[in-house]
C-alpha cells in the first residue's frame, strides 16, 4: 500500500526516550551511545534473560498502565510548543502503540483509546486514532497520518507511537526468547535478542507549500510511504515484504534507489531480523548498498516497542537538519553477513554534508512492514 498523495511538512518534533526528554537530548544519546537502562523494580525478572530496560531519566509519571499516556503526552505537548487553542482545535491526533489496552477504561471511553486519551489531555480536537501494527505501529500511524492531512481530512496531525514496559510485554518477550542479555546489538556477532524500552516520538505534519515565499521552511518532508502486511510467519521477519515496503515508499515519493542517501534500519539486533532486513535492502539497493551509510538507533535506546518506527523516524529528521548520521552502537563486532555494509561504526556523528534523502524501515511481527522516505526541503 502507498498514499501517492503528496509530501508534508515536518514542522515540529517531540520525544522521550531513554536518552532523555526533548530533540535535544535525543541527538546527544545517539551521538555519544549513552542512555539509561536501569534494573526493572516494578516486577520480578528472577530468571529472565535480562533485568532491566529502557527509561525516560527523570521522567515523573506512574509506573502503571498509565505509564504510555504520560510519556505519550509529554512527547506531544513539546511537538504543540508555540501551537496556539486555535490550531490545535482541529489537529488530528494518530499515535501507534503495540498494546493499546495500555490505557484503562474510563467512563465514556473505551479501554485502549490512547489516541483519545493523549488529545483531551493536550487540547487536540481533531480526529484521534490509535494504530497497533505490532513493532511498526509507530511508523504506520505516521503513514495513517499523512493520508488525513494530504487528503484535506485534517489541516495538520500529530503523530507517532508511545509504549510503557509492562510485565505483560518483558515477561511474553522473555518467554518467547526474545530478550538478550546485553541488550541490541544491531548487525552484531554478540546479538541475542533485544533489550525493551519505553518512551514516546512524535512529528507535528502539516501541507508542504515549497512555492509559498511567506511560509516556514520545515524541519524536513515526509515524501513518501510504504506499507506491507506479508505475513509468512507470525514470528519471522521475511526480506520480501520489507523489500516491497520500500520499493513502494520510493515510488510514492518519485525517487528511485540512486536518490537514498542514508538508511535507518529497524535493525533490532536479532539474527533473522537483520538477516531479513539486509537481504531485502540488497535487493533494492544492489551494488549500491555498500555506499550508504546504514544505521541503527536500537543499540542505544533499545526497543522503544510501538513508539520505535517514530522515534526513528524522529532521527532521520535530525540527521537531515544536522547533516550528520549517527553511529550504529553496539555493532561491533560485525557479523560477515553484514560486512559489506557502512554501519558508520565511528566515535561520534560522520558529517555528511551532501545528505538529502533519508529511508527509515520498521518491522513487525506478523509481517507488518513500514518504510518511510523523509527528505531536506
Amino acid at each position: 500500500m502507498s498514499g501517492g498523495r503528496g509530501a508534508l511538512a515536518v514542522t515540529a518534533l517531540g520525544v522521550c526516550s531513554p536518552g532523555g526528554v526533548g530533540v535535544t537530548a535525543l541527538w546527544e544519546a545517539l551521538a555519544t551511545g549513552r542512555a539509561h537502562h536501569p534494573p526493572i523494580t516494578e516486577f520480578d525478572v528472577e530468571g529472565a534473560t535480562l533485568g532491566a530496560a529502557g527509561r525516560v531519566p527523570g521522567h515523573s509519571g506512574a509506573q502503571d498502565t498509565w505509564r504510555a499516556l504520560d510519556l505519550a503526552e509529554s512527547a506531544v505537548r513539546e511537538a504543540l510548543d508555540g501551537v496556539d487553542d486555535t490550531g490545535r482545535e482541529r489537529t488530528a491526533l494518530v499515535l501507534g502503540t503495540t498494546d493499546p489496552g495500555l490505557v484503562p477504561a474510563e467512563p465514556g471511553r473505551l479501554a485502549g483509546d490512547l489516541a483519545a486519551a493523549c488529545a483531551e489531555r493536550t487540547g487536540l480536537g481533531g480526529e484521534a486514532i490509535t494504530v497497533a501494527n505490532a513493532s511498526a505501529s509507530g511508523a504506520a500511524a505516521i503513514a495513517v497520518a499523512r493520508d488525513l492531512v494530504a487528503s484535506g481530512d485534517a489541516p495538520a496531525a500529530v503523530v507517532g507511537g508511545a509504549d510503557a514496559v509492562t510485565d505483560m510485554a518483558f515477561l511474553g518477550l522473555n518467554s518467547l526468547r526474545t530478550l538478550g542479555p546485553e541488550g541490541c546489538r544491531p548487525f552484531s556477532t554478540r546479538r541475542r535478542g533485544i533489550g525493551l524500552s519505553e518512551g514516546a516520538a512524535v512529528l507535528r505534519l502539516e501541507p508542504y507549500a515549497p512555492h509559498d515565499a511567506d511560509a516556514a521552511e520545515p524541519l524536513a518532508v515526509l515524501a513518501g510511504c510504504g506499507l506491507t502486511n506479508a505475513t509468512g510467519h507470525l514470528a519471522a521477519p521475511g526480506a520480501d515484504g520489507i523489500e516491497q515496503a520500500v520499493r513502494l515508499a520510493l515510488a510514492d515519493a518519485g525517487l528511485g534507489p540512486e536518490d537514498v542517501d542514508l538508511v535507518n534500519t529497524h535493525g533490532p539486533g536479532t539474527r533473522r531480523g537483520d538477516t531479513a532486513e539486509v537481504t531485502a535492502l540488497r535487493a533494492v539497493f544492489g551494488a549500491r548498498l555498500p555506499s550508504i551509510p546504514v544505521n541503527s538507533v536500537k543499540g542505544v535506546l533499545w526497543h522503544l516497542q510501538g513508539g520505535a518506527g517514530a522515534v526513528e523516524a524522529l532521527a532521520c529528521v535530525l540527521s537531515l537538519t544536522h547533516r550528520a548520521v549517527t553511529p550504529t552502537w553496539g555493532a561491533e563486532p560485525v557479523d560477515p553477513f553484514c560486512a559489506d555494509l557502512d554501519l558508520v561504526l565511528d566515535d561520534g556523528p560522520r558529517p555528511v554534508p551532501e545528505l538529502r534523502t533519508a529511508l527509515s524501515v520498521s518491522c513487525g511481527l506478523g509481517g507488518m512492514n513500514t518504510a518511510l522516505v523523509l527528505r531536506r526541503p
